[in-house]
């Protein structure tokens, strides 16, 4: 390496200070550029020469934003060696570069390789390269742009080493430039005050302070829906007894419950027997069955006495046959149905 060599470092340097003005990432997809500069080789010692300085003209287009195509001629003019008899190496090659997304400082990283074809007086070899480098974006047009390579020959079978510095010049306009940004859209109007947010505008809502998830009619209002609240009772008893037996007590709990969501329902329980026995009697004891049954829902589950009535009426409804077994049985029973219309507010 010697004064020539010191000749590229300097001049990269000097390039490199002057870069520092501004930088910019652009657009070079469908743009030609041309990219002068200077090439310094250092040669495989077969080559009988240890290095040299010649120019670079590269012409080149951009595939994509990233990957440029580009044809490189190259001239290095040998100094006087009593080795050899060439006075110059010519060198044509087709590169590919690929701009990397990674930056180093305010420089950004490429790769660049390509085949190419070198002529030293008759001799001729067949080359390829591969190497990276940096370049620094002056402005729309320019950038700055190095590498170093290494190039192997694949008939005289030699590796060279080389370093490229220089300017690329772009041509055309850069599709960040031509591309017409479109219109601004019209700032919507804004919506109208919805404080309660039912999707009726302040202005016309008759119901403010809906709940969110009440469905609403066109003035805001709750959508009421009727509809019809049944429970029935049933509790069967054994032959001439009237002691509520504990299995029913989960059913006379329901019922408590529904007396004690529904203020205006009055229960009205239903003594029953079967015809066994005398027809007083089973008056009788259909009364007491009825009000076993009011006892628990006052006593075991709390439930106001003034909304409950407890009637009897012994074996004169019966609901099955009173000829079988199993028929006495169901007919042995305090029976009650209660039912409310309640309106209710449909949910979104």
């Amino acid at each position: 390496m010697d004064k020539k060599f010191l000749k590229v470092v300097g001049v990269s340097a000097a390039l490199c200070a002057s870069s520092m003005l501004s930088t910019s990432v652009l657009a070079d997809e469908g743009r030609l550029y041309v990219a002068p500069g200077f090439q310094w080789m250092d040669f495989d010692s077969d080559r009988m020469t240890d290095d040299d300085l010649g120019y670079n003209l590269g012409v080149g287009f951009g595939l994509t934003d990233k990957i440029s195509l580009e044809a490189v001629y190259t001239r290095i003019d040998f100094d006087n060696h009593p080795a050899i008899s060439v006075d110059r190496l010519d060198s044509a090659r087709l590169d590919v570069l690929y701009a990397l997304d990674n930056s180093v400082g305010s420089f950004s990283p490429f790769l660049v390789s390509g085949l190419g074809h070198s002529d030293v007086e008759d001799e001729h070899d067949t080359t390829l390269n591969v190497g990276a480098g940096l370049k620094y974006r002056f402005n729309d047009r320019v950038e700055w742009r190095s590498s170093a390579r290494t190039f192997y020959g694949f008939d005289d079978k030699t590796y060279d080493f080389g370093i490229d510095t220089g300017l690329v010049f772009h041509l055309g306009e850069s599709r960040a430039q031509t591309r017409v940004e479109p219109s601004p859209m019209p700032e919507p109007a804004p919506e109208p005050a919805d404080s309660d947010q039912d999707g009726v505008p302040d202005s016309r809502d008759a119901c403010p302070n809906t709940p969110r998830n009440y469905a609403v009619d066109a003035r805001g209002c709750p959508i009421i829906e009727e509809e019809v609240a049944r429970i029935t009772l049933d509790v069967e008893f054994e032959f001439d007894r009237s002691e509520v037996r504990s299995q029913y007590f989960q059913e006379i709990r329901q019922v408590a419950d529904f007396l004690s969501e529904h203020d205006d329902v009055v229960a009205v329980l239903e003594g029953h027997t079967d015809s066994t026995g005398d027809e007083a009697y089973n008056q009788e004891l259909s009364e007491r069955r009825a009000n076993a049954v009011r006892q628990v829902l006052i006593e075991r589950f709390d439930v106001n006495a003034a909304r409950i009535t407890a009637r009897g009426y012994g074996e004169s409804r019966p609901i099955a046959s009173n000829d079988t077994r199993e028929g006495r049985a169901e007919n042995r029973r305090v029976e009650s149905a209660m039912s409310v219309t309640v309106q209710r507010p449909r949910m979104r």
